[in-house]
């Protein structure tokens, strides 16, 4: 009916761990790889057809985005299941309309701490009233040099 001392150890240590668990802030990691926009809140039809799709890479604690037209890049962390990206530098071609409009909201959603989540092989990024889904795509391995 009575734990012996050794039951009890074993509860309080079981105990102790639950606890401590609940009560450490673990950092969400950012997933990292290669991803390819799938469908955003920036068009009517997800996408732009014609334009190449919107990419991401994050890569060691930098990010890189293309919108179809300009390319931006800086650092990227995670904080409180948020990505945390300070600033692009970006580059500075005119883009015509409707990818003009597609790329500023792009860059803003990334600049605003979107809350972000994978599901498989998709991510999904979401601030205010704007959110995109990416899809994970393989890495591009440099072939390798013939030897002489």
């Amino acid at each position: 009916m009575f734990a012996t001392p050794l039951k009890r150890a074993g509860i309080t240590t079981a105990a102790f761990v639950l606890a401590s668990c609940a009560t450490v802030d673990r950092p969400i990691l950012l997933p990292e790889g290669s991803w390819e926009m799938t469908n955003s809140s920036f068009t009517e039809i997800g996408r732009i057809p014609g334009v190449p799709r919107a990419t991401l890479q994050i890569r060691d604690g930098r990010i890189a985005a293309f919108s179809g037209c300009n390319t931006g890049t800086g650092t990227v962390s995670s904080v409180d299941g948020k990505m945390a990206v300070p600033a692009l530098a970006t580059t500075r071609r005119a883009c015509p309309e409707p990818l003009g409009s597609f790329e500023g909201r792009y860059f803003k959603l990334l600049h605003d701490g979107p809350y972000f989540r994978t599901e498989r092989d998709m991510l999904i990024l979401a601030a205010g009233d704007d959110s995109a889904r990416f899809r994970r795509i393989a890495e591009k391995i440099p072939a390798a040099k013939p030897q002489p």
